[in-house]
């Protein structure tokens, strides 16, 4: 249940603050987010990776069907790459993994400073 809060959250932050900040204030949220939220490594990652990435491509889609695929059929060109969407997937998938390892700092810069709580034999 966290891990979908958190995703929700990190995904809302980053469509939001996006158009207003650079393309690394992604990779803020998650690290935040993951930072004031605890969680086990994997979590975060994930967490992070669908939420940072199902943005960028989102958006990566979005600008490519507004200009008619006119730029990513002529950079598609360039980087010899069959079809232009593959480009909108490699998207997603390098801002998957910016937001992933960036939640996972959070989680890890977490466990330095607060240490989690004892589990008691009994409970």
């Amino acid at each position: 249940m966290k891990l979908i809060i958190r995703l929700i959250v990190i995904g809302a932050l980053t469509y939001f603050l996006s158009p207003f900040f650079t393309w690394w204030t992604a990779m803020v949220v998650a690290f935040l987010v993951c930072y004031i939220s605890p969680s086990s490594g994997l979590n975060a990652f994930v967490a992070g990776f669908l939420g940072v990435g199902l943005i960028w491509m989102g958006h990566a889609w979005n600008i490519d069907v507004l200009n008619e695929s006119a730029f990513s059929l002529k950079v598609a060109e360039i980087m010899q790459v069959s079809d232009p969407i593959l480009l909108v997937f490699a998207t997603g998938l390098i801002g998957g993994l910016a937001g992933g390892f960036a939640s996972l700092s959070g989680t890890s810069f977490r466990s330095l400073f607060i240490k989690p709580k004892q589990r008691s034999l009994y409970s």
